[in-house]
């Protein structure tokens, strides 16, 4: 039948064929050891057993492949799947946490009781493939909930007691009993597992007449949110249709953060019925901290989907109703749910919490969980943490952001900012320029302060310096506020830049570049008052300002003075020639200003010497200054 699963295939041949399933398991060359029937092959069959079945039951490979979750295509959709294995019980236990899939089916009972042709009058309507996953809780078709457990015992369709070990079908010697018929054991001799009157045999496709559990309006937003699962469920890659890959994952994600922050997200719901069905699942859940104390034994994991399908359905219909804000900006959606994530993260334990942050899950929800500290977004400790990404989508990348924020950029949008601060000095601004550039760092790949840092260039101890002056600096909320719309203008500017500067680029080409001797004699040339002081301009300070302006950088930074502290020398010399030369640009007179124009010109020729090599070998002095930037004329009649 469509959509047929393996488990429910079995039970029709056996139930026509009036053989246990186990017999006729064996005779399709799917019994394993002790004639027990794989769990693993509710997800796919081997080749050599799909062979076996195929040619016992006259189907083609293909339709024997298309009674399991691989084979009918859903793995491609639904990704849980894609990396579950259910060869071994505990493997069994790590797919119910992770909502790949249940081996205890949920059902609807109209759908079991066929749709009027002779073959489904006999032996009823097929069970399903979707209903073994969390994720399905509601039938389209007949506009209902699924059932999840017996009318008549009250048990789940398939779930075996804890003392037996999971496989493809409970009772599975059983004779006589229909499809539909409930296969949960009755208490007594377990010496007779071949006759059906030691099954429950309740008729799961008989609708036990009940008050509607939900209302009208509550039963729209259900059936509405499993229009949208199914959407993108059966949506496959392949035939061109767009389907959004993190569909899944954030679902899981966000209907994980509901439950186990309970009550906080009370206000997402609105329902009341909701509310009281996400409460009695939640809260086992809320409670076992407390509960565990004095404890010797772990208490149930919090992780799998509610086994009631109400339950589920109330969970998730509000997680994705609260996904869809993702569409509406970051703003609106880290406001829903970065509450959740921190009440959720409190509540579980660090081993919990840390499985929580190791989820794959979209860009999107992690910018929404990523926490904060100093104004920066924090990744989570675990290297491969999916909270390691960016804080903004933007169209610019790392390689665009200077380690030092450009003044041009700072006085065009810091005025709002520069009017809240006590202390505007020079110093003050230079760190808070340098934290703008981390926090652009930050927004365009993720991770640390530190490692934005680490990607920028900047020195750790000067990254943290500049992270407390900002901390000091904008202790006020509204000042905060004001530097994250500066950084924010910038970042706007940098996307609708269609000539952004790779300044990776230019550090990476300066790395081994120095100004020579013959380009130094060039520059100084006919400023007779520079030499003479051990501080006065230099070879060395000339390269530290070029290497400065051409990257964007910080002077103290720069490779020469980095290289003079690696080998133990003394950088005093080198930074007061340095200093002189910008205070004497400050009053724009004087020989040393004069340098420092040469300079300026020297470096914008230099500049555009690294973006035009971008990706060649790193420039030496020679390269540079012999090929490429010879003083010209004009200049040198000048100067």
């Amino acid at each position: 039948m469509p959509e047929e699963s393996l488990p429910g295939f079995l039970l029709r041949l056996a139930c026509r064929l009036e053989r246990s399933p186990a017999r006729i398991g064996e005779l399709c060359g799917l019994s394993t050891m002790h004639r027990r029937l794989s769990a693993g092959y509710l997800l796919t069959l081997p080749p050599h057993v799909g062979g076996a079945l195929a040619g016992a039951a006259r189907l083609s490979s293909a339709e024997a492949q298309g009674l399991t979750l691989a084979g009918s295509g859903l793995t491609s959709t639904y990704s849980p799947l894609r990396t579950t294995r259910l060869d071994q019980s505990r493997n069994h236990a790590a797919a119910r946490r992770r909502w790949a899939v249940d081996l205890s089916s949920r059902f609807c009972p109209q759908c079991l009781a066929g749709d009027g042709s002779p073959v489904q009058d006999a032996l009823g309507g097929a069970w399903k493939l979707r209903w073994h996953l969390p994720v399905v809780f509601a039938c389209t078709k007949h506009s209902t909930l699924l059932s999840s457990t017996c009318p008549q015992c009250g048990n789940l369709a398939n779930r075996p007691p804890r003392t037996e070990r999971p496989g493809l079908l409970m009772q599975r010697a059983a004779v006589g009993l229909h499809p539909a018929q409930c296969r949960q054991p009755l208490g007594g001799p377990r010496s007779a597992p071949t006759e059906s009157h030691h099954c429950c045999g309740g008729r799961l496709d008989q609708s036990a007449s009940k008050k509607p559990l939900l209302t009208s309006g509550d039963l729209d937003r259900v059936l509405a949110a499993q229009l949208h699962i199914e959407r993108e469920l059966f949506t496959a890659p392949a035939q061109g249709a767009e389907n959004d890959p993190y569909f899944f994952l954030d679902l899981i994600a966000v209907a994980q953060l509901i439950k186990c922050s309970w009550p906080s997200g009370v206000s997402l719901v609105g329902s009341a019925r909701f509310c009281e069905l996400i409460d009695s699942h939640a809260v086992a859940i809320t409670r076992q901290p407390e509960q565990a104390r004095g404890r010797d034994y772990p208490l149930s994991n919090p992780w799998p989907a509610p086994d009631d399908a109400v339950q589920c359905a109330a969970l998730l219909v509000t997680a994705v109703e609260t996904l869809s804000l993702r569409h509406e900006g970051d703003a609106e959606f880290r406001d829903r749910v970065h509450p959740l994530a921190r009440a959720a993260f409190e509540r579980l334990t660090p081993n919990q919490a840390a499985s929580f942050r190791r989820m794959d899950f979209s860009p999107a929800l992690a910018r929404a969980l990523a926490r904060k500290f100093n104004g920066f977004h924090r990744a989570g400790g675990h290297p491969g943490s999916n909270l390691r990404t960016p804080s903004r989508e933007c169209l610019f990348a790392i390689e665009h952001v200077p380690a030092l924020l450009p003044t041009a950029w700072w006085d065009l949008h810091s005025t709002a900012l520069r009017g809240r601060m006590a202390s505007p000095t020079n110093w003050n601004i230079r760190h808070l320029r340098r934290a703008a550039a981390l926090k652009l760092a930050e927004m365009a790949a993720g991770g640390t302060w530190s490692e934005c840092a680490e990607a920028l260039g900047i020195p750790w101890a000067t990254a943290q310096q500049s992270l407390r002056v900002l901390k000091r600096i904008l202790e006020p909320t509204q000042s905060r506020a004001e530097f994250d719309r500066l950084v924010e203008l910038i970042a706007r500017n940098l996307d609708s830049d269609p000539q952004r500067i790779d300044y990776a680029n230019r550090r990476r080409s300066l790395l081994p570049w120095s100004l020579s001797k013959e380009a130094w004699s060039e520059v100084s040339h006919g400023l007779k008052t520079l030499g003479g002081a051990r501080t006065s301009p230099s070879p060395a300070a000339a390269t530290a300002l070029v290497w400065a302006q051409v990257t964007q950088g910080d002077y103290l930074h720069s490779p020469v003075l980095r290289d003079l502290r690696s080998s133990g020398r003394d950088t005093q010399h080198v930074v007061a020639s340095v200093n002189q030369i910008l205070r004497a640009a400050c009053h724009r007179k004087g020989e040393k200003a004069l340098l420092l124009d040469r300079l300026g010109c020297y470096a914008s020729r230099l500049a555009h010497v690294c973006d035009q090599t971008r990706g060649s070998r790193p420039m030496t002095d020679e390269f540079t200054t012999e090929q490429h930037l010879p003083v010209r004329e004009n200049e040198r009649a000048r100067w």
